[in-house]
């Protein structure tokens, strides 16, 4: 693992492993996840990250970054990996901290959890921004709520390539205080059983297997997560149980025609007047079953004058007075129906282009409010033969 100019390495693929652990009074978790990823799996690490407390910073840099006999080092020298190629030091080591900045020297009461969590979930945060980085975060170490939280973590913020895994070692080397990987060359450990007799045991006998933990990705249920610096680890996953509540359940499309404002719960959009146009076209569509097969879809070529025509007389009647389309002149914002209209007889290319374009910000504005797959305007059928619709319930589409 060659180290590149700046001390850290890239892999072929131009991302950087990143090994994250939440680690307490067992730093033998790090070398031997190190262990099974490089020498049992073949795979890279970059850099390791450690979130920890003041004591489990201090085991860490005695135990494992010591120059002289860190057991870090050890593992390098026993399998011929340059220790620069692999980032770790102190700069690499967060301490959780309180609100105040305090430094937390261990993590007991109910308070200092919340602390961690939140720390740790910010952590979380900022590397899934990254999109240069590829995690694979440890669920080994610390206390019991420890090991939660990243996972909790990963559920939110972690993407597809992401990976999150448990370390398993053999039961007379687990947490065995003087093993801290399997050796190239046998050891001999003294064990002590229940009953305070001592046996020896081989290295060559340990069994360190890493066990991936598959998780749900919840990232993809709103786009704005990612952007929310300081919300807590209790909110978050508030905000995300909201959101899946939302997604599984029926609720009403609601379309203020007066007020352009589309409506899902506790969730609006208002969009302007040709998106909003649009966008009450393919509801109009779906609510009353027309179009391909009766389901609301139709292709560009199928908008017709007639149907903008309309939904033209709609928009225009739930203001007061309504209007045929040959009059948008005479409504205040409708200036873009003269292009649309040239565009629909004269370049269907533009016109098909106006309408991707009116559909993507659509699709943006609903993305950031939460509201998506059947609350937008989808894509069916095969290249060639697309057609654009809804897919929410024709009796659940109220205009009002």
């Amino acid at each position: 693992m060659p180290p590149d100019s700046g001390g850290e390495t890239m892999g072929t693929n131009g991302l950087k492993h990143i090994l994250l652990f939440v680690a307490g009074a067992t730093p033998q978790i790090i070398t031997e996840t190190l262990y099974a990823l490089t020498q049992e799996l073949g795979e890279r690490v970059d850099e390791i990250r450690v979130i920890t407390t003041l004591g489990g910073r201090d085991k860490l840099l005695k135990s494992l970054l010591d120059p002289a006999n860190g057991k870090f080092f050890e593992f390098c020298h026993d399998f011929g990996i340059d220790p620069t190629s692999i980032k770790f030091d102190e700069t690499t080591i967060t301490l959780l901290r309180t609100p105040d900045g305090r430094t937390l020297s261990d993590i007991r009461s109910v308070e200092e959890n919340e602390f961690a969590a939140d720390q740790i979930c910010e952590i979380m945060r900022e590397l899934a921004k990254d999109e240069g980085v590829r995690i694979h975060a440890s669920a080994a170490g610390g206390r019991k709520t420890m090991s939660i939280y990243p996972t909790t973590a990963m559920q939110l913020f972690g993407r597809a390539d992401d990976r999150l895994s448990h370390v398993l070692i053999s039961e007379d080397f687990e947490t065995h205080p003087e093993f801290f990987y399997k050796p190239p060359q046998a050891r001999e450990l003294e064990v002590r059983d229940k009953q305070g007799n001592v046996r020896r045991v081989s290295t060559d006998d340990a069994q360190i297997h890493l066990a991936d933990i598959p998780f749900i990705r919840l990232r993809g249920l709103r786009s704005d997560w990612l952007n929310n610096g300081g919300l807590s680890d209790g909110k978050l996953v508030e905000r995300a149980q909201r959101d899946l509540d939302l997604s599984e359940s029926l609720h009403d499309l609601r379309i203020d025609l007066r007020r352009r404002i589309v409506s899902v719960a506790n969730r609006n959009v208002r969009l302007p007047r040709r998106e909003f146009m649009f966008f009450t076209l393919f509801a109009h569509l779906r609510k009353e079953k027309l179009g391909h097969d009766g389901a609301g879809f139709i292709s560009p070529k199928e908008i017709t004058r007639d149907l903008l025509d309309s939904v033209f007389r709609v928009l225009t009647g739930a203001s007061g007075k309504e209007r045929a389309l040959d009059d948008f002149e005479l409504v205040a914002g409708y200036d873009f129906v003269g292009t649309l209209l040239d565009n629909m007889e004269t370049d269907y290319e533009a016109f098909q282009q106006t309408f991707s374009q009116v559909k993507s910000r659509i699709n943006r504005r609903f993305e950031g409010a939460g509201l998506r797959d059947r609350y937008q305007i989808e894509a069916a059928g095969d290249y060639g033969e697309t057609r654009h619709g809804m897919s929410v319930a024709p009796d659940r589409i109220i205009l009002c």
